[in-house]
């Protein structure tokens, strides 16, 4: 791939649509099953802390997502949050959880955008998250990071005989004061299995981009500034695919949703399976992007999807359908990351003695 991703084929990732999230919790476990049997490499869950216009929204992602880790045991579960609706110690307690509670297939994606909605529901005196936005995301990107690292791997070592249960030498305080927030720590849970949970980001924001694992595109027709952002790490085009067994009834299907067209967030794609599969391969081949995030209409089209166009990307080669490692790290072809505080508290030392 020229994104220089070590994971084999097509990367593909499925954002689940509202009217499964807000659906009956049995039809959302087949669906994330139906998904991990096919070999999808992660699940993506929106969250979005705002009532939508005459409705109703899903229940909050993470605990969707803790719902699915017990109900599935390979795909990836990433949730979106926005650094401006959440307090980072807490946002970290709980993506660290859901990396706990799945084995080291959690994930999060960053959100930054502007949300008017959203951010009348979390202003409070001296606090207004449409103030200082961008700034209090860069700051808590790498913060976030930081506080997985307070806890060193093996500082808990539970040892039943001696009564000693933690190593206090590996666990530490981080006393972080920036310019937008301030956090003592450490974490109280251990390092999450896989170090990190993987950090996804928007290609568009620099600012936080530079510290994340994944970074996402809209259109891949428009991704090479983000090609050349993402350098060796994955990079996700987003597309919305209308699929059926003809040309003909996929052109019926868009019709019906009122004919969306492509744009700067996405590029909608109207075919049979081979032709969409054909698509997807075209982007890749061409080092546009490492895959996709597939945005589905609805329940049913992400249905079509897996049991149409995933059978044309395997026979094609150019998609495993299997897992090849445990965690959500190591199917993204995604190293284990070092513990950057252990790291600087080694280097301050060296120079303490020099």
């Amino acid at each position: 791939m020229t994104g220089g991703t070590a994971a084999p084929g097509i990367l593909l990732g499925y954002q689940l649509p509202e009217a499964l999230l807000g659906g009956p919790t049995a039809e959302l476990v087949t669906a994330a099953e139906r998904a991990e049997a096919a070999g999808v490499h992660l699940l993506l869950l929106g969250d979005r802390p705002a009532a939508p216009p005459d409705a109703a929204g899903p229940p909050a992602a993470i605990l969707t997502a803790s719902v699915l880790a017990v109900r599935t045991r390979r795909i990836g579960l990433v949730v979106g949050a926005a650094p401006a609706y959440h307090e980072p110690y807490n946002l970290a307690r709980m993506v660290a959880s859901l990396d706990h509670i799945s084995a080291g297939r959690a994930g999060w994606l960053v959100v930054t955008g502007p949300d008017p909605a959203a951010d009348a529901n979390h202003r409070r005196e001296g606090a207004d998250p449409e103030v200082g936005r961008q700034a209090r995301a860069a700051e808590f990107v790498p913060l976030l990071r930081d506080l997985w690292d307070t806890w060193e791997d093996g500082g808990f070592v539970h040892e039943k005989e001696t009564g000693r249960f933690i190593d206090p030498a590996r666990v530490h305080v981080l006393d972080h004061v920036g310019p937008a927030l301030q956090v003592r720590g450490p974490l109280n849970l251990i390092r999450p299995p896989q170090g990190h949970p993987v950090v996804l980001a928007p290609a568009a924001e620099p600012l936080v981009a530079a510290e994340a694992d994944v970074l996402t595109v809209g259109s891949p027709d428009g991704a090479r500034a983000a090609r050349a952002a993402a350098g060796s790490r994955p990079l996700l085009g987003t597309v919305t695919p209308f699929v059926a067994p003809s040309e003909e009834a996929a052109r019926d299907l868009h019709a019906r949703a009122g004919a969306p067209a492509s744009d700067q967030e996405h590029a909608v794609l109207v075919g049979d399976p081979g032709a969409v599969a054909q698509r997807l391969v075209d982007w890749v081949e061409r080092g546009a992007v490492d895959g996709f995030t597939v945005r589905f209409p609805s329940p049913d089209a992400m249905a079509a999807f897996t049991g149409l166009v995933l059978p044309h990307l395997r026979g094609a080669g150019r998609f495993r359908g299997a897992y090849r490692a445990a965690t959500l790290r190591g199917n993204l072809g995604l190293a284990r990351p070092a513990n950057r505080l252990v790291e600087r508290l080694a280097l301050a030392a060296d120079r303490g003695r020099s």
